[in-house]
């Protein structure tokens, strides 16, 4: 069983306020699992910055890492599954990761610090998070053919 408080706890341990300063667990559909902030950040402002991922995470998922400086500092944005030996696993629509973990930090702590601390911590979160898979991928749906061959109602 997923236990929010061990996550809120790992999640925490990655951060050194006040540069590095938010942490979040998100589903590569842009769900909100957990987050850890120092100081506390409203849930709200939590949201914007799971938006925000998911939106980065589309756009560079096939690079395995997503990285944007905003106007709310920089975020990167890495998977969490486990990978194979070998060379870096290509995530698509087809191969989601089983979750994405962001970190948000301002502009003092560099890239790869930011990498390097978000890789160890996505490592040790993709092994107990595994053995969940089946529960947390659900397969894309296929197009209903009744909304392909339909035609449009007509307007009046």
């Amino acid at each position: 069983m997923l236990m929010l408080s061990t996550l809120h706890t790992l999640l925490s341990q990655v951060l050194s306020s006040p540069n590095l300063h938010t942490a979040v667990l998100l589903t590569p559909s842009g769900e909100l699992v957990s987050s850890a902030s120092e100081p506390a950040r409203p849930k709200d402002e939590v949201r914007i910055i799971v938006g925000l991922c998911g939106e980065v995470w589309q756009e560079t998922r096939e690079q395995g890492c997503g990285m944007v400086d905003s106007e709310l500092g920089r975020i990167i944005v890495l998977p969490v599954d486990e990978f194979e030996d070998g060379p870096e696993q290509v995530f698509s629509e087809e191969h989601q990761p089983l979750m994405l973990l962001a970190l948000n930090a301002t502009d003092a702590v560099e890239w790869d610090e930011l990498q390097s601390k978000g890789k160890a911590l996505a490592t040790h979160l993709a092994k107990p998070l595994s053995k969940f898979r089946e529960l947390m991928t659900v397969p894309k749906p296929s197009p209903s053919t009744t909304a392909a061959t339909s035609p449009a109602p007509p307007r009046p």
